[in-house]
């Protein structure tokens, strides 16, 4: 094959693909996907999403090196991933150093995914915080916001894993996530906290033999597209086993 008959393919796939209308399924079911192909099409969904990230990614990497790493970070998706499953969301690889869980539902699913963040938090640093000491000096955050997002394939499979995803949502819940640090792994946009169930606002704690609620949540202000906006972070966790209202 010459080099002008892979520069003409290549030229003929892309005037085909600028010259297509794009098309989506509008669903909460990401098993749909599965209906899109390769072309101008994708998946489209409102949701609440977890961008959950390795903060120290480059240091661990030049400490520990790529297959101590990589070790880690399956480590980290098998955590997200069992607890998704078990709670109705789903969880996609975003970057190499970071993993996107989401959970399909319009604003009511809010505190169910908060409540599941909650539990990846505890699940890493209570539950399996032994098997997590592999790597001295781990640390991760989570940001979360509610949205549209869309998801293409970028590969000829069929399994939602390899979807990339769009969504101002997502970006939101980077930059929330770039402002968590220990011991406040967990942050949220406004949309969010004003949408959480009681429970998950505050509990109840005893102060000079007094019971008082107590926020659990610490309102920071942030830049986000230049505009100066708020996030809500905790140290808050829940067991895996804590139930909800």
């Amino acid at each position: 094959m010459n080099v002008m008959s892979w520069q003409a393919q290549l030229s003929e796939k892309l005037t085909a693909l600028s010259q297509t209308e794009f098309h989506y399924i509008e669903s909460g079911d990401v098993g749909r996907s599965s209906e899109i192909d390769m072309g101008c099409s994708g998946i489209y969904m409102e949701a609440t999403v977890i961008y959950f990230e390795i903060k120290n990614f480059e240091y661990l990497l030049k400490e520990n090196g790529r297959r101590k790493l990589a070790q880690v970070y399956t480590m980290f998706h098998t955590v997200l991933n069992s607890i998704t499953e078990q709670t109705g969301g789903f969880v996609n690889c975003f970057s190499p150093g970071a993993l996107l869980a989401v959970y399909p539902g319009k604003e009511e699913i809010n505190s169910h995914a908060v409540r599941c963040a909650l539990k990846m938090a505890y699940a890493i640093t209570h539950d399996f915080k032994t098997q997590f000491e592999i790597i001295p000096g781990l640390e991760f955050a989570i940001g979360m916001d509610h949205g549209h997002i869309m998801g293409t394939k970028n590969i000829s499979d069929n399994r939602y894993e390899f979807l990339s995803w769009f969504g101002s949502c997502i970006y939101k819940a980077k930059r929330i996530c770039s402002q968590c640090a220990r011991p406040y792994h967990v942050g949220i946009s406004s949309i969010l906290y004003h949408n959480l169930s009681e429970d998950l606002i505050s509990k109840k704690k005893s102060i000079l033999g007094i019971t008082k609620k107590v926020d659990i949540w610490t309102k920071v202000t942030y830049q986000h597209e230049n505009v100066k906006k708020h996030l809500y972070q905790t140290n808050h966790k829940l067991s895996l086993d804590e139930e909800g209202q």
